[in-house]
């Protein structure tokens, strides 16, 4: 069976493709192993030298490591880069105010804010961010993933052509032809049924094109969505290998 990848649709940092010629396990194997087993870069180790602001130490380092990471694919995993942090109030310490010692990483959300420093209050921080897979804690996830079967609509012979799913849809993309609703866009569908529960003729049922999914992509971490990607293929080919390898060794 061939699979086939086409591309919907790019709004902002979130991308969704059409899948065919799959299966669930495929599909969520890609999803699991973006979220877990691709690496990118984010803050773990911190050496806080001076902290006179409201934050415990702690909380300030646990709200640095939560910051996405801009991620050079020349980075692999265990590297790190070190940045720096240092303020003196009154101000805002917002995360554009974090330098690092390559250029080519960053934080990526510059209007992130920190902590607040009053008058005379300082703040003096050096911390690593280290290139993980997100098995390890969610600030290594790459990306948010999600999939969901194409829908279409059933309608049995009882439907009369009312509307009511038409006005019912919250997305607006049923329209009647013809006096039967059809999706206009069946991959913008958001499976809410307020379709199905409008219909009080029981007519209108959501079904599912078999072995066809939308795959929604959210770049979180610096990564772009092909190259989360790639790393999911490449760790689930290097798994399957290894799988391979040692069914060899029982024979």
């Amino acid at each position: 069976m061939t699979i086939s990848i086409k591309k919907l649709d790019e709004e902002g940092n979130i991308s969704r493709y059409l899948v065919k010629g799959t299966s669930t396990a495929v599909i969520n194997a890609v999803r699991r192993s973006v979220m877990l087993h691709t690496p990118c870069l984010a803050i773990e180790d911190v050496s806080i030298y001076q902290n006179d602001s409201v934050l415990f130490d702690e909380m300030l380092a646990q709200r640095l490591g939560m910051l996405p990471v801009k991620t050079d694919k020349t980075y692999k995993p265990g590297d790190k880069v070190k940045l720096v942090l240092e303020k003196e109030g009154p101000c805002t310490v917002y995360s554009k105010d974090i330098k690092s010692t390559d250029p080519k990483i960053d934080i990526i959300d510059k209007n992130i804010p920190i902590t607040k420093l009053t008058k005379d209050q300082k703040i003096k921080i050096e911390m690593y961010a280290i290139m993980m897979p997100g098995r390890e804690h969610a600030k290594w996830q790459p990306a948010i993933v999600s999939y969901n079967e194409v829908p279409q609509v059933v309608i049995s012979k009882d439907c009369n052509g009312c509307g009511d799913c038409e006005k019912a849809c919250p997305v607006k993309i049923i329209e009647m032809k013809g006096k039967k609703p059809v999706l206009k866009d069946q991959y913008k569908c958001t499976l809410c049924g307020a379709c199905v529960d409008s219909c009080e003729k029981e007519a209108l049922k959501l079904g599912f094109d078999k072995g066809e999914y939308v795959l929604a992509i959210e770049a979180v971490a610096g990564l772009s969505q092909k190259e989360a990607i790639d790393g999911a293929t490449k760790a689930i080919i290097e798994k399957s290998e290894d799988f391979a390898k040692s069914l060899q060794k029982l024979k």
